[in-house]
């Protein structure tokens, strides 16, 4: 399962918009949905963000990069 359908599959599960869960990273709803729609890559602190914050697997966040 790529990246961006497990942060969808998230998004659904915790019942919270695109902006909320931008905001629970620390990043804009512009580099989140840039993200999302693979128009830009991951970068390290997303990464971490999305490890710390929506309990996301290193191992899996490294393997789908």
């Amino acid at each position: 399962m790529p990246l961006n359908a497990v942060i969808h599959h998230k998004i659904k599960e915790l019942n919270i918009t695109q902006a909320k869960l931008a905001d629970l990273l620390g990043i804009g709803t512009s580099k989140l949905s840039q993200i999302l729609t693979g128009k830009r890559e991951p970068d390290v602190p997303f990464l971490k963000a999305v490890h710390s914050k929506l309990g996301i697997s290193g191992d899996f966040l490294l393997e789908s990069v």
